[in-house]
């Protein structure tokens, strides 16, 4: 019987390896480019439940976000740990405060210090977008396109930023983007799990974003949505507790 097994696993191992993939079909830049031009979604509003797990050199955490966003205005991210609300955090278009929940304490200041902390230039605009899942767009002038065994990989800049897209040859999703601003540093958002949402196309519940942590180490944010509405009112509250003292 050992020996039956033996000889089909072989024979599997033999089969698998000799496989070929067939090659990506011909496709021009301009196809790539209105392909990652429709796969954005224009949206006013946006809700979502997310499993995430956060490893960073500093610490290792998991729990769900709560995610609401007005666009253009604000975005509301509730983090519950077993159950329990840990940390609420609140971005506006110049500022973000976070309550931490559990020490009755909050910080709170401009939104250029996101940029610090993660290494990687983001507006707040480019915030909602990643959170929705969206990306920006490339000038077709100012970009080229190069084809690999599986991918079609899009590069261009937007200002001092030079973006990479690589679009899986024989689907035609999304898998990854790659962001490298102009000291170098380098942030990659992974997309996975696409699921049709009516009226709305395919959209990515798994995300996966690698960026720099500190000079020399990374940190890496997992998510995966359980829950989406996209532009369904919602009615956006936030405030600071008279008790919750200031930490920075």
């Amino acid at each position: 019987m050992r020996l039956i097994i033996y000889i089909i696993l072989v024979f599997s191992i033999s089969c698998t390896a000799t496989k070929k993939l067939k090659p990506i079909p011909e496709r021009s830049k301009e196809d790539i480019l209105q392909i990652l031009a429709s796969r954005n979604i224009d949206f006013d509003w946006f809700s979502a439940k997310i499993s995430t797990i956060l490893e960073s050199p500093d610490e290792n955490i998991s729990g769900t976000m709560i995610v609401q966003m007005k666009k253009d205005s604000a975005i509301l991210i509730a983090v519950k740990k077993f159950g329990i609300e840990a940390a609420r955090v609140f971005i506006e278009k110049d500022s973000y405060t976070v309550l931490y929940r559990l020490e009755a304490a909050y910080e709170s200041g401009p939104i250029d210090q996101i940029k610090q902390i993660a290494s990687i230039s983001a507006n707040f605009e480019d915030l909602q977008q990643l959170m929705f899942g969206n990306i920006l767009l490339l000038d077709p002038s100012k970009t080229n396109m190069i084809k690999d065994s599986i991918y079609y990989i899009v590069q261009g800049k937007v200002d001092d930023i030079l973006l990479e897209y690589y679009v899986n040859g024989y689907n035609l999703q999304l898998e990854k983007m790659k962001i490298t601003d102009n000291m170098n540093r380098i942030a990659i958002a992974e997309y996975g799990d696409y699921r049709k949402m009516k009226g709305y196309g395919n959209i990515p519940y798994y995300r996966k974003f690698q960026f720099p942590y500190t000079n020399d180490e990374q940190a890496t944010i997992e998510m995966q949505l359980s829950f989406i509405d996209i532009n369904v009112p919602l009615d956006i509250k936030f405030s600071i507790p008279m008790r919750y003292e200031k930490i920075n």
